[in-house]
């Protein structure tokens, strides 16, 4: 995201609140990492029922509502 100091400014790739990291503690991200949280973020996604603000759940009993 960026620096200030000495400290790089890291956010996650989904947004969110920003955090301080130490540059020689830091490395870039690799490409299964990247694919994984890309992934992740499309699941988040698309689990949110728009409007609500809640993620929508499976029912407890297990069926998926379809047929």
């Amino acid at each position: 995201m960026g620096h200030e100091g000495p400290w790089l400014q890291l956010r996650p790739l989904s947004g969110g609140r920003e955090w301080d990291a130490d540059p020689a503690r830091v490395r870039a991200v690799g490409p299964a990492e990247l694919l994984l949280a890309r992934a992740a973020e499309a699941t988040a996604r698309s689990r949110h029922r728009p409007g609500s603000g809640v993620a929508s759940q499976p029912p407890p009993d297990g069926r998926t509502g379809a047929g």
